[in-house]
């Protein structure tokens, strides 16, 4: 069922309806695994089946759905054209990226950027390491909890304050991941000023159990850093000194690197 724009007090007063409604049947089509017939869009949408004819056609006309026969799909072209475009606006910098490949050869972890995007911190780019035992279920795209994971708290520490002030419910409430999350903004404030104490964030084992993070922000000459790099290793290797001083000393050659960029 799509929204009800209408009756939403949230809805802006020059809302134009009809872009609403053409918006929500793509996301219709989008969501569904096959193509789908005029008359199950309109029931979905709760428009009449006329009024989704002429939205159908529209949306045809200029590439976001396509049509076969009677059935509708998304426009591959159109989309995949979008796509591109929302990728490239994340894309990290060249810098980024070197910082990024001297950090995985240096320590043989995995490595990864994270960038703000929409209020969320998103996994932007990885790079595998070299080391036999890696942690698993990284992909670029992952997004959320952001007070559970190094690249976030780098981010928060580093970033405008009223950032911090937008987590977690009325009350300041965080979700726990794992039993050894930070679970109130006042901690959480508490581990951001340690964060800029030490110089880069930790994340141990608040994100997945047996997982460790490591990660700094990276200005690029900003006032607040819009990208974050960070290590992940096994919690055998985060508690191992040796290992542990070479991800810091690595780390803090990115903060420096970084810093003779601004």
């Amino acid at each position: 069922m799509a929204r009800n724009s209408e009756s939403d007090p949230a809805a802006p007063r020059d809302l134009v309806q009809s872009v609403v409604r053409a918006l929500d049947i793509v996301d219709i089509v989008a969501e569904s695994d096959t193509p789908l017939r005029a008359q199950v869009i309109a029931q979905r949408a709760g428009l009449h089946l006329a009024t989704v004819s002429h939205l159908l056609s529209t949306l045809v006309y200029t590439g976001y759905l396509q049509r076969h026969e009677r059935e509708y799909s998304l426009g591959g072209g159109k989309i995949l054209s979008l796509s591109s475009r929302v990728e490239a606006d994340w894309r990290p910098s060249r810098q980024a990226y070197d910082m990024l490949e001297t950090v995985v050869s240096t320590t043989g972890e995995t490595a990864y950027l994270s960038a703000w995007h929409d209020g969320d911190v998103t996994i932007v780019a990885i790079q595998e390491g070299s080391h036999s035992v890696r942690v698993a279920d990284l992909r670029v795209g992952v997004s959320g909890d952001i007070h559970a994971r190094a690249s976030g708290k780098a981010l928060l520490a580093y970033g405008a304050p009223a950032a911090v002030d937008r987590l977690g419910d009325a009350d300041g409430k965080l979700p726990a991941r794992t039993e050894h999350t930070v679970t109130s903004r006042e901690a959480l404030v508490a581990e951001l000023e340690r964060t800029r104490e030490r110089g880069y964030a930790i994340d141990e084992q608040e994100y997945v159990n047996g997982a460790c993070g490591l990660a700094v922000p990276i200005f690029e000459g900003a006032r607040w850093p819009q990208t974050a790099l960070s290590i992940t290793t096994p919690l055998h290797r985060y508690e191992d000194p040796e290992h542990r001083e070479l991800y810091v000393k690595a780390l803090r050659r990115v903060r420096e690197l970084d810093a003779s960029m601004g």
